[in-house]
């Protein structure tokens, strides 16, 4: 069992460690391709801003109330297992979240509202929104 702990520590610090190196390299966006039919393919291994929005409005938005609430994000961060949780650091803390995602400060993520306005800064990169999909909805296929 201390051993377990151990390594899983380590992984924790090299995944953070080399968190930023892989963000920088990760430089190519890839958007949704969509066929003529309305059929549209998305990226596995860079998921789609609009994608990963609407998987977190299905998924995460509890009271369906179009935001996402800092009680619904601490809520389904919890509810993730250790390591999934380690990973998700990657991303930030409920706290960094929502500095980078609630662009009127009101204390939830507005899925109409802020998140158009935080283009920038909110799940910005493939590699971030590809561990926020693996770590909350990995099945999504909206």
């Amino acid at each position: 069992m201390k051993l377990q702990s151990i390594l899983l520590l380590i992984a924790l610090i090299c995944i953070s460690s080399i968190s930023a190196e892989i963000e920088t390299e990760i430089e190519t966006e890839t958007e949704k391709e969509c066929t003529t039919d309305g059929s549209c393919f998305e990226d596995p291994s860079c998921p789609s801003r609009p994608h990963i929005i609407r998987c977190a409005a299905k998924y995460l938005d509890t009271n369906q109330n179009n935001k996402l609430d800092r009680e619904e994000l601490e809520t389904a961060i919890a509810a993730l297992p250790l390591l999934a949780r380690g990973v998700l650091k990657i991303i930030g803390s409920v706290d960094k979240i929502m500095a980078k995602c609630d662009a009127d400060g009101d204390g939830a993520i507005g899925i109409d509202t802020d998140m158009p306005a935080t283009e920038e800064t909110c799940l910005a990169t493939c590699f971030k929104r590809k561990a926020f999909k693996a770590a909350f909805f990995p099945e999504c296929d909206l």
